[in-house]
């Protein structure tokens, strides 16, 4: 009886890696990782109160009536311990190769040794995302090491488990960037979407002020503006993937948004909303040939007036010239109309939204040319000429302007087609 149970620990034993005794460093990875795992159960187990909606606290009463037994319970405790890359995965130790070689060779496999060892930390994932992004600008198949790897989500999970994505240090590496440099993180959006794994993501993007603040010292416009951030790349980083995403992702957010879960205000989806909307605008024939629902992009299109405020009937306009199935011109024709809408820009826009106007009112002039209704066509012709006759109007040869760009271009020669085709 004595020796089964000694084979019974030995077994157990042989299970953990590295061996004990730890040392200080591999102890305190450890003991996170155990913390961390019991405050998960925990929290499933003894839910805090959150917002839910109807049917998932019943759900979540039902489940706890159920009453899962102890040894159940304690069962997935362990599992979810032994499973974890520290204890799980075997270090790779090579003595003959220098660690720059193996980090080439193979990012993921490297971080997870350093996972193993006790040593990951977060530059050293930094470096691991780095190499797998420049794989692709060399012309690699990075999908393919994506998704068979499952990087992003072994870095997600070693976040999570390691409690480093409730740091300071976790939201000044998201720094969202336009390039990838070579010291943040947010690589991990476009991954974890490749990988079909949005979870970590929503995980960070819910975790509530209050919380965020506590644990990062940070003020709450900070924390906000992180999670701007955060869904702006998120959406734009679907967006790579199909419209029909970014569409899910950002109607999802402003449905929490609309209901104040988790502290979210309807300003948090501005950035994501413009970006869907301004690759719409900018690129008709593209997002045409894209949209695959057209329920998403009507909910997306009636979402305007919740987070764009005084702009949002200009933009609900130009997406209704850009419907995939039923293009229109008459919200546009009423926003030229209306001395409250259309006059706004003429006089308080930027350079950008008055080049807006422009576009709308060609668009909606070339969509009643379609229709044949001339006089409205020129109403929207006329306004455009009268409000922004620098856009529209043919400049004078003794005047060049050297900057002059392809958009104006393209809409001096659109407005002198329509011309030609109205009725004089």
């Amino acid at each position: 009886m004595q020796s089964a149970g000694r084979r019974a620990l030995s077994t157990l034993a042989s299970k953990l890696h590295p061996p004990l005794p730890l040392t200080p460093r591999e102890s305190e990875q450890l003991l996170q990782l155990l913390t961390t795992s019991f405050r998960t159960h925990l929290d499933r187990e003894h839910p805090i109160n959150t917002p839910e909606t109807g049917d998932r606290a019943r759900n979540t009463a039902a489940r706890n009536e159920c009453g899962p037994s102890s040894h159940g319970l304690a069962t997935q405790h362990i599992d979810s311990i032994l499973t974890h890359p520290l204890l799980a995965h075997k270090p790779q130790r090579r003595v003959s190769e220098s660690a720059a070689v193996d980090v080439i060779r193979n990012p993921l496999g490297w971080f997870l040794d350093q996972v193993a060892l006790g040593t990951a930390n977060i530059a050293k994932a930094a470096i691991c995302l780095h190499i797998l992004r420049g794989d692709l600008d060399k012309g690699g198949d990075w999908l393919r090491t994506v998704n068979e790897g499952k990087a992003a989500s072994a870095m997600a999970d070693w976040l999570q488990t390691s409690g480093v994505d409730t740091s300071k240090e976790f939201l000044d590496k998201m720094n969202m960037s336009k390039s990838f440099d070579r010291g943040s993180i947010n690589s991990l959006v476009p991954m974890l979407l490749a990988e079909g794994n949005q979870a970590p993501l929503w995980r960070w993007f819910t975790r509530s002020t209050e919380q965020r603040m506590e644990e990062t010292g940070l003020d709450a416009l900070k924390i906000q503006s992180w999670r701007m951030q955060l869904l702006s790349d998120m959406v734009n980083s679907a967006r790579a993937i199909s419209l029909d995403l970014a569409f899910s992702i950002f109607l999802r957010a402003h449905g929490m948004a609309m209901k104040g879960q988790y502290g979210l205000a309807p300003k948090v989806l501005q950035p994501a909303g413009a970006r869907i909307a301004n690759q719409i605008i900018g690129h008709p024939k593209l997002s045409r040939a894209d949209v695959c629902s057209v329920g998403l992009y009507d909910a997306f299109l009636l979402s305007t007036s919740d987070w764009r405020n005084t702009w949002s009937k200009a933009v609900r306009a130009m997406l209704y010239l850009r419907h995939p199935t039923k293009p229109s011109a008459d919200p546009g024709l009423a926003f030229i109309k209306d001395p409250k809408g259309a006059s706004f820009p003429r006089v308080n826009g930027t350079e950008q939204r008055r080049r807006t106007m422009v576009q709308l009112c060609l668009g909606v002039a070339q969509q009643l040319l379609a229709e044949e209704r001339f006089s409205d066509a020129q109403v929207a012709m006329n306004f455009a000429k009268e409000h922004y006759p620098d856009f529209v109007l043919s400049e004078s040869p003794s005047t060049p302007r050297p900057t002059s760009t392809r958009a104006k271009q393209e809409e001096r020669r659109n407005l002198d087609m329509l011309n030609r085709l109205l009725p004089t």
